[in-house]
């Protein structure tokens, strides 16, 4: 749940503040008998400037008004290789990480999205080589793939080393204090869960300009 100031009533949005920023909450059925004042809400983001035309964030509630007193949960384990988008995603359905239990703790209004994420970061692995056709620049932001981050730092010949599993086959990747290269010819060898190699969400715009092969990447838990 998270605390927002409902300020004013349009006939599409909520105009309120998170925080201290202003933000808007979308009018639909769930909302609209909401008054204005101070609320604690189970909602999650759906900020799209292209949808909503704003960069301010939006959010949806994820319970009727009425509703919204529920103390209900769905929790979900940390499993895997850290992915920076999943973690975008778990904000976004209003997660909140608890490393007491090593858990993140969602409302449970949203335990069928919660369900679907996880499926879909537990899917079966694949190891994809990612070959570069144009030399690739990332600004202000890690290198990912499929949201797998890619370098975790630098030796002392400040050469780039790379994560737990991931492989340049070839080529070069450069890593400079707030850029990342990837050049022309360069393949990255990584394991993706299957699901996400086809869900938009998890894909980089760079993709456009990357060829992708894969092959099933052998299960070490079965015999």
């Amino acid at each position: 749940m998270q605390d927002f100031d409902v300020i004013e009533k349009h006939s599409d949005y909520f105009l309120a503040r998170k925080k201290g920023m202003h933000c808007k909450i979308v009018v639909d059925e769930f909302s609209q008998s909401m008054p204005i004042g101070r609320h604690r809400l189970h909602v999650e983001e759906v900020s799209d400037r292209y949808t909503h035309h704003s960069r301010e964030g939006i959010f949806r509630l994820t319970l009727p008004f009425a509703q919204q007193g529920s103390i209900d949960i769905c929790t979900m384990r940390a499993s895997g290789q850290y992915n920076l988008r999943a973690q975008k995603r778990f904000l976004q359905l209003g997660g909140k990480w608890e490393p007491v239990l090593g858990e993140w703790v969602f409302s449970a209004s949203v335990e069928d999205k919660v369900n679907a994420l996880s499926e879909q970061l537990n899917s079966q692995l694949y190891w994809v080589t990612c070959l570069f056709t144009e030399t690739v620049t990332v600004m202000g932001e890690p290198l990912t793939l499929f949201g797998f981050p890619v370098v975790k730092g630098l030796n002392k010949k400040l050469n780039p080393i790379l994560e737990y599993e991931v492989t340049l086959k070839q080529g070069e990747i450069a890593q400079m204090p707030g850029k990342a290269m990837v050049l022309a010819g360069s393949a990255i060898r990584l394991a993706v869960p299957q699901a996400l190699l086809g869900n938009p969400f998890f894909h980089e715009d760079f993709l456009c300009v990357v060829e992708l092969s894969k092959r099933k990447k052998p299960d070490k838990r079965k015999k």
